[in-house]
């Protein structure tokens, strides 16, 4: 399963669509990241109306590793 979400942006693109961004954590021992994104790409729009998604799998150590940093931590 999924174990954090980090990095979640949703945003208007019109009047009518709205965007979706997030970065999803599983496990080391996760498997079949395909039907975990299959399952987000169903469930999202039906529960919140948002059809423009994309979606990060990270495990590992590359955790985090997108995160933002401050500008005094470059």
């Amino acid at each position: 399963g999924v174990t954090e979400v980090h990095d979640l942006h949703i945003w208007p693109l019109s009047t009518t669509d709205t965007a979706l961004t997030v970065h999803l954590v599983r496990s080391a021992d996760a498997t079949d990241d395909q039907t975990l994104l299959l399952r987000v790409c169903e469930e999202v729009p039906r529960q919140f109306g948002i059809d423009h998604i994309t979606v990060q799998i990270e495990r590992g150590p590359a955790v985090g590793a997108c995160r933002q940093r401050s500008a005094t931590s470059l």
